[in-house]
């Protein structure tokens, strides 16, 4: 699994506009070939930092997601940020769930 995650600092006055443009992709992206999920978060502490985060099944899903219209009009939305965004491709090799809280805490 490959997790993709995408900080943006939002300047408030293209907030609007890049959260429209947000809303409008997130629907299409988690239709395509490959996605497990595909969010956006904003920091409780900072509403001008957003969280994108999208988990793709394969690296081909990833790769054909970063090649779609979908993408394309994300890539777009952060040109209209005045910082670079942290954009970060994690490789998953496993997960766990609620067991591994009960086992550290046993």
């Amino acid at each position: 699994m490959i997790e993709t995650t995408i900080k943006m600092i939002v300047p408030v006055e293209k907030r609007r506009e890049i959260l429209q443009t947000i809303k409008a992709i997130l629907a299409p992206i988690r239709r395509e070939r490959g996605c497990i999920s595909c969010n956006c978060y904003v920091d409780v502490e900072d509403d001008s930092v957003l969280f994108f985060e999208e988990e793709w099944k394969t690296r081909e899903d990833l790769e054909n997601h970063l090649r779609s219209d979908h993408f394309g009009v994300l890539n777009g939305a952060m040109r209209l940020l005045r910082e670079e965004p942290d954009i970060r491709f994690n490789t998953i090799a496993s997960t766990a769930g609620p067991e591994a809280i009960k086992a550290a805490r046993a």
